[in-house]
């Protein structure tokens, strides 16, 4: 969603260029935590009426990648989830990702293993955390956190900050009815 030269610079590229300035080397344990600092930021910042988020929320799509970055790996993901849409549990592997919101409500259940991982396929969780992205909030997820998001109030506009493109990584599914763990 870069903006020609010719505009006037979006919140969007601000967005984008702070997280590219707070980046260094993308391992600081810190990292997570300055996204959402600066996700918050651009959050708070960005009228409905600028023209890419405009854009967003008139399209209203499930899934819309908004950036990529091609030096540092990361991806700026745009969903519009209508009320009552949800996943199940899942994790992103060795990478961390940035849930934040501009409008409705989603929660996100956060999870820990409570079987030693040692029966391939197998995992039983326990919900441990709730965490309520209201308009303005964003929480980061550390490798291997287990998680699963879902619309309270909707549509829900949330943004997924993404370490880096989790096609290229190992993850997993979990099933809480089944007990069950598979690969993505």
């Amino acid at each position: 969603m870069a903006v020609s030269a010719h505009r006037a610079e979006s919140s969007f590229d601000r967005y984008i260029a702070e997280i590219r300035s707070v980046w260094g080397d993308g391992k600081d344990p810190q990292l997570p935590f300055k996204v959402r600092a600066v996700m918050e930021k651009m959050l708070a910042s960005t009228s409905p009426d600028e023209p890419w988020m405009a854009q967003l929320i008139g399209e209203a799509k499930p899934s819309r990648e908004l950036y990529r970055d091609p030096d540092h790996g990361f991806i700026q993901m745009g969903h519009v989830h209508q009320q009552g849409h949800g996943n199940t549990p899942h994790d992103h592997g060795p990478c961390w990702v940035v849930y934040g919101s501009y409008t409705g409500m989603t929660e996100i259940a956060l999870y820990r293993r409570t079987d030693d991982g040692k029966e391939p396929g197998r995992a039983t969780l326990e919900k441990k955390d709730l965490n309520r992205l209201s308009p303005g909030v964003a929480y980061p997820y550390l490798p291997g956190d287990i998680h699963a998001t879902r619309a309270v109030q909707g549509p829900a506009l949330v943004f997924r900050f993404l370490s880096y493109d989790l096609e290229k990584i190992q993850r997993y599914r979990y099933n809480l009815e089944k007990g069950t763990v598979v690969p993505v």
